[in-house]
């Protein structure tokens, strides 16, 4: 009997994932229907078009969505950057425009047809028969499936306690990637958080020089990303089987990490290698890890493996530099306690890390980025939330994504793994903890995408 395959979500899962099925579909697959609740399919949020540029934080040479073809992404930006080479970290948007060709591409060679639908999923429900599964949405007839596939990208920010009371005033920015008010010099900001984010949004703030607001942030440990570097894996050799002799442990896991720094060091090489290395062992050595030492990374280290693993642009780590040594950007670490109306402006009272002072500031703007909330049993998401209260997905026990089993098949509420409903995106970290950059979801999506082709 044919069968429908449907994505929901047509950011970078969604787009290479489908892709992946049209040049290889399932026999007996009658059409894949490919799912976008926003403007256009292959940007998502990641690659949208920003009046100022944001700068992808993987290299040209790295970020190919075919693994057979590596360069494939750079020899596709060349076309309108000559000079692009493969260490070169690109804007963001060009990626949006490769990805868009890469299904096109697909599309066009395939046998089975592409179905595009603009609109939004608010349930999944259980069909009887063979294709068991349906898509309802708002303001238009159900899609029913024989294999549903959420693909549905990074949740907002969380909404913090301090937040709850302010979350819709119009000088707090609960979405760091919508457009900002127009703050000058005479303006004050601040972000909360100090990651990837918030370098993108305080270059995107003071990108005028003359004219821009005085920015302050303030996160739990004051941390930021670390810069990235052109290195070349030569240093280290083997297959990590001694750091994954170390899985029981996080102690043992971090001095055999520090070990290995040492050594690479020792024969000129960059630490980077070795964060490189480690990510590549990744989710085995968080499968193999019990809870409780799970629970003391993310506890201990998870903000200074972020620093070191999530890394800035070469250009976008000089510009936050220079931000700082003017005075026009000041990171603190600390603790919101409150944040309260003041007109049109907001009062925020915190506290440095380690002073039990309490600190007032009145601030223009408060932008809040501080990353996904990851936590489905926090999410605010109607759809997510459905998924969840019909039982079709749960989440683990850490908080950091959705359970899930062999090729990304969803795990219900009662234990039992879904032979029709999967998922591949980032909270796939509950069970491989590194599945948030593309060559990692590339390769989730190839899995499943041959899992896919192999089944009747």
């Amino acid at each position: 009997m044919p069968h429908r395959i449907l994505i929901i979500g047509g950011g970078f899962s969604g787009t290479v994932l489908a892709a992946m099925l049209l040049r290889r579909p399932p026999a007996g697959c009658a059409e894949i229907v490919l799912v976008e609740r926003g403007p256009e399919i292959g940007r998502g949020l990641a690659y949208a078009v920003h009046d100022h540029p944001h700068l992808l934080n993987v290299p040209a040479g790295r970020l190919s969505a075919q693994a057979s073809e590596p360069l494939q992404f750079l020899r596709f930006a060349q076309r309108s950057v000559p000079d692009a080479g493969p260490e070169d970290f690109l804007p963001r948007h060009l990626y949006g425009a490769y990805l868009k060709e890469f299904l096109q591409q697909a599309e066009s060679a395939a046998a089975v047809p592409l179905t595009r639908v603009c609109g939004e999923v608010i349930r999944i429900v259980r069909r009887p028969g063979a294709d068991g599964l349906a898509a309802e949405f708002a303001g238009r007839p159900p899609i029913d499936a024989r294999w549903i596939v959420l693909a549905v990208g990074n949740p907002p920010p969380p909404v913090m306690p301090w937040a709850e009371s302010v979350q819709h005033h119009p000088a707090y920015r609960g979405n760091p990637w919508a457009p900002m008010p127009r703050w000058r010099k005479d303006h004050a900001v601040l972000i909360v958080g100090n990651g990837l984010t918030m370098a993108d949004v305080a270059s995107c703030l003071c990108h005028d020089a003359a004219d821009s607001p005085r920015v302050m942030t303030v996160s739990r440990r004051g941390l930021i990303p670390l810069p990235q570097s052109a290195f070349h894996a030569a240093a280290i050799r083997g297959d990590g089987a001694g750091l994954l002799e170390c899985a029981g442990s996080i102690r043992q896991l971090m001095a055999a990490s520090r070990t290995m720094a040492r050594e690479v060091t020792a024969l000129d090489g960059d630490w980077r290698e070795v964060i490189t290395f480690i990510r590549h062992l990744a989710p085995a050595l968080w499968q193999r890890l019990p809870e409780t030492e799970r629970r003391r990374f993310l506890r201990h280290l998870e903000s200074h493996w972020n620093v070191h693993r999530h890394r800035l642009p070469p250009e976008l780590a000089t510009r936050i530099d220079r931000l700082r040594r003017s005075g026009r950007l000041e990171i603190n670490a600390g603790r919101i306690e409150e944040l309260a109306p003041e007109g049109d402006r907001l009062r925020v009272s915190w506290r440095r890390q380690g002073s039990a002072d309490l600190i007032t500031t009145v601030v223009d703007g408060v932008v809040n980025a501080l990353g996904p909330d990851y936590a489905l049993n926090r999410s605010r998401d109607p759809f997510l939330k459905s998924l969840r209260s019909d039982g079709l997905v749960c989440a683990d026990a850490l908080n950091l994504g959705l359970r899930t089993g062999p090729h990304g098949a969803c795990v219900g509420a009662d234990g039992t793994l879904s032979e029709r409903l999967f998922y591949l995106g980032p909270m796939l970290r509950a069970d491989h903890w590194e599945a948030t950059a593309a060559p990692e979801l590339r390769d989730h999506a190839q899995r499943l995408a041959h899992h896919l082709a192999g089944r009747a």
